[in-house]
């Protein structure tokens, strides 16, 4: 249990760095949390400051977040749920971040960053399932949404030869599956708005909300 305990709080001491809002208050003076929809993260970042690589700066640095977290764990327990515990704890950081009264992103890009030294199998069919619904309904959060329920439930059906094939971290392809399942439940808080009725601002054409 210890292992887990200090996984969850150390990602989540990590993931609470709140990239976004210390670097639109800099650059625009702006506090993020009042301005756009009021996400802390990269898609809103691009909003407020109409840049595009101050955006890409944000979600960078906040996949990046997400990838120490996992690196950092995995040089520790060398096992792949105590690492899983620390991602999982590194994107509630991201969304609950104590230094902004617990009003922070969605945590996609954080997630996404942590995968990167998992295993992609999750991270892919999440970007496909992403792209094919917003080439369709044009929402950004519906395709967000849409895609954190299909990928689960896409990889508890794929062979396990595929996903140990993206993968190369110590979990086996049932640890994966599981794993799947309960991160897209961290990542639906993220978007829990949407589930209490706040309205989707109008976004420009493109991005996911991080």
């Amino acid at each position: 249990m210890q292992p887990y305990l200090i996984g969850i709080l150390a990602g989540y001491c990590l993931g609470s760095i709140p990239s976004a809002y210390l670097i639109v208050r800099k650059r625009s003076g702006v506090d993020i949390r009042n301005a756009g929809s009021g996400n802390v993260g990269s898609f809103n970042t691009f909003v407020v400051t109409k840049s595009t690589g101050t955006a890409i700066v944000v979600g960078v640095l906040d996949a990046l977040k997400g990838l120490a977290a996992v690196l950092g764990a995995t040089l520790i327990w060398h096992e792949f749920w105590p690492v899983g515990a620390t991602l999982a704890g590194a994107i509630l950081g991201h969304i609950f971040p104590f230094w902004l009264r617990f009003r922070g992103g969605r945590g996609l890009a954080t997630g996404c960053g942590g995968l990167f030294g998992l295993g992609l199998s999750y991270t892919i069919v999440w970007c496909v399932t992403w792209a094919l619904v917003k080439a369709t309904r044009r929402s950004i959060l519906t395709s967000n949404i849409v895609a954190l329920v299909v990928a689960p439930v896409v990889l508890w059906l794929v062979p396990d030869s595929w996903i140990a094939s993206v993968s190369w971290s110590s979990g086996t392809a049932a640890d994966f599956r599981i794993f799947g399942t309960v991160l897209s439940g961290v990542l639906m808080i993220g978007h829990r708005s949407v589930f209490l009725g706040t309205p989707e601002p109008a976004p420009p054409s493109q991005g996911v909300e991080q």
